[in-house]
């Protein structure tokens, strides 16, 4: 694990919630920080900030099969362009029996996570297609970095 306190210099880190929740176009997702303010974050220990935000998170990557469970990362650039990182789906039952436990996807390059939808679909869920919610179990996260443990269940 490494502490702030051991950096050189910098730091990639999320400063505030995001507030992330379903966006008006259900197969989003927006910011709504409860702060009423937007979001604070850091890249390599710069600071910079985005407004909160309707529909600005769009879901990425490969259909996800029925019966699992897959966690999304999203990240912002210093351009306040948000993207999505897919994990790798894991059958729920075995999340559930402790078979197995969700990995987080790891950030891209130059982007600090500042949140993640985990998705347990009871369907096919595609990405940016299908609404969030609709028969399938939806958990928002906000984070100040990606967890160092993976999510048992």
């Amino acid at each position: 694990m490494l502490n702030l306190s051991e950096l050189v210099r910098g730091g990639t880190l999320c400063l505030s919630k995001a507030g992330l929740v379903v966006g008006t176009t259900t197969s989003k997702a927006q910011i709504v920080a409860p702060n009423g303010a937007g979001v604070d974050f850091a890249i390599k220990g710069i600071l910079y900030h985005v407004a909160d935000g309707d529909n600005l998170v769009v879901l990425t990557g490969d259909v996800q099969t029925a019966l699992y469970t897959n966690l999304y990362l999203v990240c912002i650039n210093a351009s306040n362009t948000i993207t999505v990182v897919q994990g790798t789906e894991v059958l729920t039952a075995d999340l559930a029996s402790g078979k197995k436990v969700l990995a987080w996807p790891e950030a891209t390059a130059n982007t600090c996570p500042i949140g993640a939808i985990k998705i347990v679909a009871t369907a096919a869920f595609t990405p940016g297609t299908t609404a969030l919610g609709t028969g399938n179990t939806v958990t928002y996260y906000d984070l100040f970095a990606v967890p160092d443990a993976p999510l048992q269940a």
